[in-house]
């Protein structure tokens, strides 16, 4: 084991003992403290998140001094230099494109296995796992450098929207911030960030209420996150016939595919507008919707190929200028989009593209022991931490109460580790809940050869 594998795992076993503890702490304190806690994190946070470097680029984006032809050829000589598997490409100036073309594609299994041969340290690099939607498990790296330039763009797209940082903001995410025995409260401030946050994976009918009146409580300027989240409030808003009495400027889901009479009904409940956002955990460029409902390209964060599949119907291969300790370089990363178009191929670089819809993050949700629906993206975060011990993993839900845990562990796996990764499904779906655990070779296939995160045997409509 090489100095830096072996740092970099007495750091992460470092980590993960102070976040069990911190988490046994937190949960067995009053609510109130819960919120100082919080509060305290996010300091820590913005601190790390929001220096000179989040500024510098926060102006770059906003008065459009990005070079897309020399970001290119900075990117392609940071491959050659610093990145061992990148070390003989060619570096050609002049056509820089037809450089960049010759590099190989990607696969998640490639990003998997040879990431410490992609590890480059620039500023302080930090460990940043990410599961991904599909069941498969990835762990990448990235800089303070890469974590300030993807805040930053961020908060350009809201600042396009009509919100500027640190405006009060309302978040619907993943984040485990309630103890099982929640009562109800749903919601932790965070001071810092002049945001509250809300756990969407206990949302349920029962509650959504008391979310409301918090909500409304707070007034935000802007609300974030889950889509499937914020759709219950909306719902509930809809219902019973609530004006809200405050204005919200932009709502910005992410995460999660936005359908449609999502869309409609969040807009017409908050009398506002959505704009929908795209990316991904692995340090995909960002794509985000505009006023008349199509999609356009984050140029200034990567570049976007499109090979076609069907009619109308293109794979996204990514390839991300903002993510340096771990370059994701023409990733094939299992999204598909429609563009209008006859072309075979198309790249962001050198054609104009307008993506009419992003099809390729399909949430299915599965259904907890309140009736409270969880996503693919909450169960997604049950292997954080642990992502070099899971491969893959796939949930089945039989009836309200029979689970089939489908696994692909790897080494390193133990009972240590089982009971980590169970004890977080059941406080998403359940304690008393029933659940199978299979450990598999490999995940089964559909027909279509894709492999289902989630499947509800349940016949639910969950729109």
């Amino acid at each position: 084991m090489t100095a830096i594998k072996l740092r970099n795992k007495v750091m992460r076993m470092i980590r993960k003992s102070i976040d069990a503890a911190s988490r046994r702490i937190y949960y067995k304190s009053p609510v109130v403290i819960q919120h100082a806690l919080t509060s305290a994190y996010g300091y820590k946070l913005k601190r790390e998140r929001y220096g000179d470097n989040y500024y510098k680029a926060l102006d770059m984006y906003t008065n459009k001094e990005s070079d897309d032809h020399q970001a290119l050829i900075d990117f392609m000589h940071h491959l050659k230099t610093h990145i061992p598997v990148y070390k003989n490409i060619d570096v050609d100036e002049a056509d820089i494109l037809n450089s960049f073309l010759k590099l190989p594609k990607t696969t998640k299994s490639q990003l998997r296995y040879e990431l410490d041969a992609r590890s480059y340290k620039k500023g302080q690099i930090r460990f940043s796992g990410t599961s991904g939607t599909t069941g498969a498990s990835l762990a990448v790296y990235d800089s303070e450098y890469d974590r300030a330039k993807r805040m930053a763009y961020l908060d350009y797209i809201k600042r396009r929207n009509g919100v500027e940082p640190f405006s009060r903001r309302a978040s619907f995410s993943g984040q485990e911030l309630t103890p099982p025995n929640h009562r109800n409260h749903l919601w932790r401030y965070n001071l810092a960030m002049n945001q509250l946050l809300y756990a969407s994976y206990h949302l349920s009918p029962k509650n959504i209420s008391d979310v409301y009146k918090s909500l409304a409580h707070f007034r935000p300027l802007s609300i974030d996150g889950f889509p499937s989240a914020i759709h219950m409030v909306a719902k509930y808003i809809l219902a019973n016939n609530i004006t809200i009495d405050w204005q919200v400027e932009s709502i910005f889901p992410n995460a999660e595919t936005l359908l449609p009479q999502m869309k409609r009904d969040i807009e017409l409940a908050f009398h506002t507008t959505v704009v929908d956002q795209y990316a991904s955990g692995e340090g995909a460029p960002f794509i985000y919707s505009i006023a008349d409902g199509t999609y356009e390209l984050g140029r200034e964060t990567g570049i976007f190929e499109f090979e076609k599949v069907e009619r109308n119907i293109y794979e996204m291969v990514v390839t991300s200028l903002i993510n340096t300790a771990t370059p994701i370089v023409r990733y094939r990363i299992g999204d598909h989009v429609e563009i209008h178009s006859d072309r075979p191929y198309l790249n962001s670089f050198s054609d104009d593209i307008r993506i009419t819809r992003i099809i390729g993050r399909q949430a299915d949700y599965l259904l907890g022991s309140n009736h409270n629906r969880v996503s693919s993206v909450a169960m997604a975060r049950v292997v954080e931490g642990i992502e070099d011990k899971v491969k893959s993993f796939q949930f089945v839900q039989k009836d309200l109460t029979h689970f089939i845990v489908n696994m692909v562990i790897d080494r390193g796996y133990d009972e240590k580790t089982e009971r980590l990764f169970t004890n977080r499904v059941r406080r998403r779906l359940g304690i008393n809940n029933h659940y199978q655990f299979n450990y598999l070779d490999s995940m089964p296939h559909e027909k279509s050869g894709k492999v289902r995160f989630i499947i509800n045997e349940l016949g639910i409509d969950h729109a």
